[in-house]
């Protein structure tokens, strides 16, 4: 299910700011890397049956890298970036903040959300 070139995104496809940003991925995308899937479809809802254990009670979107790696929150969100057309690729540099301030900033955005 993992195993491919091209990483998946999983999205909250019921949430219209979670549409929006998959919309912006998808146009900054130009090399087709990136499959997008919504959570609540039926192949989102069984990719979704394998997720970590220690991943399985965030509200979030997730990447999957093609070697099968998840990611959650703003380690997905900034991995992504660095699969975008430029300038994206220097938001990646998030990653350099630690993970609890930018998982911080993450929930905060997410509660405004739907």
């Amino acid at each position: 299910m993992f195993s491919g070139k091209s990483d998946i995104v999983l999205f909250d496809d019921q949430c219209k700011k979670c549409n929006r940003w998959a919309e912006f991925i998808r146009r900054r995308n130009s090399e087709s890397s990136i499959t997008l899937i919504g959570q609540n479809s039926p192949e989102g809802e069984e990719i979704m049956q394998a997720i970590p254990s220690m991943l399985a009670d965030h509200d979030s979107i997730f990447l999957i890298s093609s070697r099968g790696d998840w990611y959650s929150k703003s380690a997905a969100i900034w991995r992504l970036c660095g699969k975008l057309r430029f300038p994206w690729p220097l938001a990646s540099s998030m990653v350099l903040v630690p993970w609890p301030i930018r998982d911080y900033f993450y929930d905060v955005y997410a509660r405004m959300r739907k």
